[in-house]
């Protein structure tokens, strides 16, 4: 994918047009693109700071994971979307554990943390705009944290079904059991005995790597 880098700062930063000219200038200078494949992990807790991530092309994943190898999707960054959260060294004073792991091959522009915190420290239009991608994906994170704590796990892959069926407009899902789990924070058996629950309730029809969703409405009745 060519990317008129310029361009694409101009038209997917908010802020960018408010930038003195040094400011754009030292922006431009910090960022450069980067191409990842499927399942490449892009930033972990055991990496430095990436710094400042925009998606021009592909989807990526961020997700914790524990000790055991559980893993919980907290969010997910589609084209034009854009994480803070992978760097660190802007937020110097707050510490979490998140990795970012791309889920279709993805085109990036990453701003260097370092720099772009120099332009933070002294431009209101970019700190406001920090505040508001935080508060968004503080949004996201906390809803995943009442679905987790608040609704069976029953609610949380009937919601997860539909939600796919929409985001795919499609009732056939080719997806794993394990990708799923790794989504809700489950285990793939769990997922699995459920799933299976619900094929015998003629909600769903599974096949090798795909569910179709057969009664869209009997799922919804489990997500009241």
């Amino acid at each position: 994918m060519n990317i008129n880098k310029e361009s694409y700062l101009n038209d997917n930063l908010p802020f960018f047009k408010n930038l003195s000219e040094e400011e754009k200038t030292m922006i431009y200078n910090a960022s450069h693109i980067e191409e990842y494949k499927l399942g490449e992990l892009i930033y972990s807790k055991y990496k430095s700071c990436s710094g400042i991530v925009l998606v021009a092309k592909g989807q990526l994943r961020a997700f914790m994971s524990s000790l055991s190898g559980k893993e919980i999707t907290l969010f997910r960054l589609f084209q034009n979307d854009i994480c803070i959260l992978s760097s660190s060294c802007v937020y110097q004073n707050l510490s979490y554990d998140i990795n970012l792991q791309v889920e279709e091959d993805a085109s990036l522009i990453i701003i260097d943390g370092k720099f772009f915190k120099e332009v933070l420290d002294r431009n209101l239009s970019v700190q406001n705009f920090m505040l508001e991608v935080t508060q968004n994906k503080l949004s996201e994170i906390m809803w995943v944290l009442e679905q987790v704590v608040f609704f069976s796990l029953e609610h949380r892959i009937s919601d997860y079904l539909i939600n796919e069926h929409y985001l795919k407009n499609s009732s056939e899902i080719y997806i794993t059991h394990e990708a799923i789990a790794n989504d809700l924070g489950s285990s793939r058996e769990v997922i699995s005995r459920m799933l299976k629950r619900f094929e015998k309730d003629n909600l769903i029809e599974m096949g090798r790597g795909y569910i179709k969703i057969v009664d869209i409405k009997g799922l919804k009745l489990l997500c009241k």
